[in-house]
């Protein structure tokens, strides 16, 4: 476990960008807990943290797909591109990441996609 930032520095509705061992990784706080996820968008590769959160989703800046925090399933697509062929629509899942909160700081670990992981603040 990589420590990554004191739980505090994360506001509600924040998601910012860091890099671990040449990885970029999304961290942010949504509903109270802190999640980490692929800074980039299965789908295009946009950077997600460009992007808001939703629901239980973090939303893709770039066509407004949405991806579940619990799961990284692709959850919805924006009804403006469902005309788009089913190759176009293709997406993998997002990989979402350990984190652990300690003695107030969050810890990160880079090496684990576990779903069950999402620590409360």
């Amino acid at each position: 476990m990589i420590k990554v930032c004191r739980v505090d520095a994360i506001e509600e509705g924040a998601m910012f960008l860091i890099n671990i061992d040449k990885k970029e990784i999304v961290i942010g706080k949504h509903n109270g807990r802190i999640v980490a996820f692929d800074a980039y968008c299965p789908h295009r590769y946009a950077y997600l943290h460009r992007g808001y959160f939703k629901d239980n989703n973090v939303v893709c800046p770039l066509h407004n797909f949405e991806y579940d925090l619990d799961t990284g399933k692709l959850v919805k697509i924006d009804e403006k591109y469902e005309d788009q062929n089913e190759e176009w629509k293709r997406s993998g899942d997002l990989r979402l990441y350990k984190t652990i909160i300690k003695d107030g700081y969050v810890y990160l670990d880079p090496f684990s996609t576990d779903s069950e992981f999402i620590q409360q603040c």
